[in-house]
Formats: structure tokens, sequence, C-alpha cells
């Protein structure tokens, strides 16, 4: 699935967070949005996946407008998003959790097959699977927020601020199963706070300033961009 978006608006209190962005995902691609906090990147994908509404433009995934449906619509025409947070269930446990992101879906049997996907990728939501969510770490809990969003077979998967909090050796293991999960058609589009995680892991780079597109390019190229370097990698 590719994701169109056309002059994009979207306002808080009359204060515009997001300028008429415009911008286009192809399917199958990995792209991220990096800017500094209050910069609209998470603004960008909760307007995607239907959670805010914009006051101007246009949003398409494939010949699907979507911009004004209900996220449960959303979600079911194959886009998933993981909040920043994680904003797991607490006091429900990981196969609890895991089975609401699949409330979508009817046949039992694809249910099944999609948690066997989720348990292998992640063994360590199937040796907790009934554990309450509380019990878990900060990485098995964003683990948890990633596998749910799976369970519904997204198509494409938005992710806002995997890395928050983690350790790096569990950064690295979920940025490693962002790839593969990308390689299998998984459209990405990654908003990430840690700039050299983000370059790293995508192809395309949207840098995001006071809710605007200030550049975009290749992440090779924005990664010896000098504005970037010292903006956003510290170099």
């Amino acid at each position: 699935m590719n994701v169109k978006i056309f002059n994009l608006e979207v306002s808080y209190d009359k204060v515009k967070a997001i300028r008429n962005i415009s911008f286009e995902v192809a399917s199958g691609a990995f792209i991220t949005l990096i800017g500094s906090n209050g910069a609209g990147k998470s603004t960008t994908l909760r307007t995607i996946s239907g959670l805010t509404k914009p006051s101007r433009g246009e949003i398409w995934i494939d010949d699907q407008q979507i911009d004004q449906m209900n996220p449960d619509a959303i979600l079911k025409l194959g886009v998933g998003h993981v909040p920043e947070g994680r904003r797991i269930f607490q006091d429900l446990t990981v196969y609890e959790n895991l089975m609401l992101g699949a409330f979508i879906i009817r046949d039992r049997d694809v249910i099944d097959n999609e948690l066997q996907k989720v348990y292998k990728q992640f063994p360590r939501l199937r040796e907790r699977q009934n554990q309450h969510a509380s019990t878990l770490s900060g990485g098995e809990q964003q683990m948890l927020a990633i596998g749910r969003a799976l369970m519904s077979k997204p198509s494409v998967l938005l992710l806002d601020e995997p890395s928050l909090g983690l350790a790096p050796i569990i950064v690295q293991e979920i940025g490693v199963f962002l790839r593969q999960i990308n390689r299998q058609g998984v459209t990405i589009i990654l908003v990430e706070q840690n700039a050299d995680l983000a370059l790293q892991l995508a192809d395309y780079c949207y840098v995001l300033e006071t809710g605007e597109i200030a550049l975009h390019g290749n992440t090779k190229d924005l990664a010896n961009n000098e504005h970037v370097r010292k903006a956003y990698l510290g170099i």
C-alpha cells in the first residue's frame, strides 16, 4: 500500500501543528520523520491513523481517501499504529493484549497464524503470555505494542518513538525486526527522536521543523548533510 499526503494542515486550539505538508510513501518503502520535539512528527502519524482530524488537506491509502474516516475503518484498510509510550493494557495479559490487536479479524485460523508469527519473532512474549503486561520490562512492553499492531495484518505500519527509554541492545533487536518486516512488504513510517537510529533503519527521510518539511532525501545523503549532522546527530 502506498500513502499520499497532500497539503496537510492540523491545528490545536488555532495553533498550527502541521503546516501544509505533502509527501508520498511508495508501497513497501521504509521512511522516517525526524525533528525536534513539537515539530509535528507524532501529529502526522495520528492524523494518518485517524486519531486526529486535519483542518485542511487530504490523505490517501492507494485509491482510498481516509482523512475523514474513523480510526477503526482506517485499521481495516490495513494501517497499524504503534503509539508513543506503547499504550498497552497494563491489567491484561500479554495474550489478551495481542488478541485485542486482532479484533477486526473474524477467522480464528488467521488469528492463530498471526499469533504464532508474533511469538516466533518475539519468543519472550510467548514465555510471558499469561503474565500481566504491567510485569514486563520496557523492552518487552515495546515488543508487545509492536506485536499487537501486527496482529491486524497491516500493510502500513506507523511507529512512534519505538526506541524511547530502551537499552541499546533492545533497540538494536527491534531495529533488526523492523527491517525484517519491511522486507516482507510492509510499508513503514517511523517517527524517531533518535535520528541516528532512524537514518540507519530507513531508506528515505523527511525532516520536520515547526510543522513543515525542511529537508528530505535518501537517508545516506541526509546523514552527511551539515544541518542534519549539527542539529540532530550532534556531530
